[in-house]
Parts: C-alpha cells; structure tokens; sequence
C-alpha cells in the first residue's frame, strides 16, 4: 500500500501538480489535499493544521518529514500539496483502506 501511494506521489511530482511548505498553504484554490509529516514539531503542525482549517483544505497525517523528503530528495519536508483532484481522490483512498485494515 505504501507503495501506491509513492507512485501517486511520484505522478504528482512528474506532473508538477504540488507545493511544499507553508507557501502552499496561499495557492488555496489549487491544493486538493495536504500530507501532514507525523513527526513535525507541536508548533508547526498546530500552525499548519490553522491554517489548512481556514483556508478549508483537507488533510491527512502521512509519513515522516524525512519519508516525504526523499521523495523530492530533500533533507525533511513537514507539508506536502497535492493540486491534482485525480491524484488527491486516490492518495485519500488507498490511506482510508490502509487504515482500515
């Protein structure tokens, strides 16, 4: 499972279809969905999660900052954006039955 949803990851970033980082958080319209870094620190997490409320972005907890930097081959990235509906619809689906089971 964990897999898949490096490969949907991977698709967004080929695509250009993503943002990292607190500046993601003004492209409102654009975002589909936001992966929040299970490790991030209590005061980033509490200000991202503000701010995903406010702007009425959806999120999910996924990965360690160090996960989702690998991906992009950075060091450690707290919040990463997915702005492909397409994309969003499956990452959100293959996390519920990931929890699920």
């Amino acid at each position: 499972m964990q897999e898949k949803i490096k490969g949907l990851i991977g698709f967004a970033i080929r695509g250009k279809k993503y943002s990292i980082g607190e500046s993601t958080l003004n492209r409102k319209h654009k975002i589909k969905i936001a992966l929040l870094a299970t490790n991030c620190a209590p005061t980033t997490k509490k200000k991202y999660l503000d701010k995903l409320s406010y702007n009425q972005i959806p999120y999910v907890e996924y990965g360690t900052k160090e996960e989702l930097g690998e991906l992009l081959h950075k060091n450690e990235i707290s919040l990463f954006a997915i702005e492909d509906i397409n994309i969003a619809k499956q990452v959100i689906k293959l996390i519920k039955e990931a929890s699920n089971s």
